[in-house]
């Protein structure tokens, strides 16, 4: 409803632009477009619907199913609508593209939101998250090269995962989280 009100009312606004700017014979400018349609965002609400939708991303069975995808026979059961599980390069293509998306436009556009809507809290989150995504891509990119390359073997054998932001290490934790300080001994053990 209260998006259905914000439409309205830039609809409305931009009428009442179009109607001033034909009576007085002058083109009208984008930047008042621009200016309307960032007087009627409520950045807050919309910092709360971001972290929703970045809480949502993250946590998900789609990774479970793509491991289980990628461990020798075990069956996968199918889960729609969001994702399907093909092959294990191709699921790790999908992760590479999801996580650009994440890196280079979701986090920066959820970012540039909590900063408008004064969140301090939700921009230190956020960012963390952010420099997380580039991490698990890296990962990402190395496994598939590695299958590509046929250099399984030399794959890390264990990964520790923050609990608070998924900030990946291989092999051996450090300390603490590098984002967030969380000491390593509350870190996520994967062999």
């Amino acid at each position: 409803m209260k998006q259905i009100i914000q439409i309205s009312s830039i609809g409305i606004l931009l009428f009442s632009c179009l109607n001033m700017s034909c009576n007085n014979n002058e083109p009208l400018k984008t930047e008042n477009i621009e200016t309307i349609k960032e007087a009627n965002i409520d950045y807050k609400s919309k910092n709360v619907d971001n972290l929703q939708a970045s809480y949502k991303g993250e946590v998900t069975a789609k990774y479970k199913a793509y491991s289980e995808k990628a461990e020798l026979g075990k069956s996968v059961p199918e889960i729609k609508p969001d994702y399907t599980v093909n092959t294990t390069k191709e699921n790790l293509s999908n992760d590479i593209n999801g996580e650009l998306y994440e890196f280079n436009t979701m986090y920066p556009d959820f970012l540039q939101v909590a900063e408008k809507a004064g969140s301090k809290s939700s921009v230190t989150s956020l960012s963390n998250a952010f420099k997380t995504e580039k991490k698990h891509m890296f990962f990402y990119e190395k496994a598939l090269g590695d299958i590509n390359s046929n250099t399984l073997m030399t794959r890390p054998s264990e990964y520790f995962i923050c609990p608070s932001f998924g900030n990946t290490y291989e092999n051996v934790p450090p300390g603490h989280c590098d984002f967030c300080n969380t000491l390593d001994k509350e870190f996520i053990k994967i062999d």
